[in-house]
């Protein structure tokens, strides 16, 4: 949203904005100021998240490790945003603020994964077979998340109309990213074959699965559309939303099919070390 309507600048300093703690609110500094105050609740819950998982009675490992993943990249975007504010707008600092943004929600959905399998006793072995093909379909789906942060880079949202810095040719890099979409397809095609001829997918599996090709029929019309009506901010910003739900839903199918549920334990819900 700050790129896109070009208020990448509202708040021209860092930490402050304009030279004041709270700045006047008008423009684009509400834009910016906003994005930092709701940055700094993530950021903190992230924080709280990670130090009542280290309070849990029986010392869940996953549950610690991906907490401590969430905490890591969120406090670490507070540095990456100031060095972006400060180079004005670096395209590639502007993609790796976003880039640095899913790896905070693809540890968000596995530590949301394993707490559901904590609260109803089930434990995951992994699967040898289908897991390196699904763990392949999900480096996939990164990769055209990479192209498509480089393809906003090289396109005319760069955060301010001032500060207009590409890194590439709009034309390439588009190229590059329907490549991208291609081969994540044709993955996902095949996995999507291999489970139906087999059978055993968990519904859970099956249900995620359903409504990520939705996204991705979605995806493909809206980016189609937009590369044809000049990127239309509006457009951009829905395909850039949905772009992330489908990452969140191909990370949850990613695990659960290289991590399928095995045997079930007494559930552990006590969230303290009484």
């Amino acid at each position: 949203m700050v790129r896109l309507t070009a208020s990448g600048l509202g708040c021209p300093d860092w930490p402050l904005c304009e030279g004041e703690v709270v700045p006047a609110l008008t423009g684009h500094a509400i834009i910016e100021f906003t994005n930092r105050i709701f940055s700094a609740l993530v950021m903190a819950t992230a924080v709280l998240t990670w130090i009542v998982a280290r309070r849990l009675t029986d010392r869940p490992g996953p549950i610690r490790l991906w907490s401590a993943v969430i905490a890591a990249t969120t406090v670490a975007q507070v540095p990456l945003g100031a060095v972006t504010v400060l180079t004005d707008l670096h395209p590639l600092m502007v993609a790796s603020h976003f880039l640095l943004s899913m790896v905070a929600l693809a540890g968000a959905v596995i530590l949301a994964m394993h707490g559901w399998d904590r609260t109803r006793g089930a434990g995951r072995g992994v699967d040898r077979r289908r897991g390196p093909m699904a763990i392949l379909v999900g480096a996939a789906y990164a990769g055209l998340l990479t192209t498509g942060a480089l393809v906003t880079a090289s396109g005319p949202h760069s955060g301010d109309r001032d500060v207009v810095r590409r890194i590439w040719q709009i034309d390439e890099a588009a190229h590059v990213h329907v490549r991208a979409a291609v081969v994540f397809l044709v993955l996902a095609a095949v996995l999507t074959l291999w489970l139906w001829r087999e059978g055993d997918v968990a519904t859970v599996t099956t249900r995620l699965g359903a409504i990520t090709a939705g996204v991705v029929v979605a995806q493909i019309a809206l980016g189609e559309y937009q590369y044809r009506n000049a990127l239309p901010w509006e457009v951009v910003l829905v395909h850039v939303s949905l772009a992330a739900l489908g990452w969140a839903l191909v990370v949850a199918i990613v695990w659960s099919i290289a991590r399928p549920v095995g045997e079930r334990r007494a559930p552990r819900i006590s969230p303290s070390g009484d």
